[in-house]
């Protein structure tokens, strides 16, 4: 995750939102300073999601929906 935010040049990390699948994304979007929403559409259940403390969405479009709404 830190390369890719990293080659995001210019780009602040407070106001970079990760959309994953699994807990492991927002824990590496949270270490790098960005915010992060889950997707429950992966392989990982939402208790296990949810366990993270970042919201947790059932679509995609919500997902979107999510990281405009935390990113404004």
């Amino acid at each position: 995750m830190e390369r890719h935010v990293a080659a995001l040049a210019g780009v602040d990390p407070a106001r970079t939102v990760v959309i994953g699948d699994a807990a492991d994304d927002a824990v590496a979007a949270l270490h790098v300073g960005a915010r992060a929403v889950l997707y429950t559409g992966g392989s990982h259940g939402r208790a296990s999601l949810e366990a993270v403390g970042v919201p947790v969405v059932d679509t995609l479009a919500e997902a979107v929906a999510e990281a405009e709404r935390i990113a404004a």
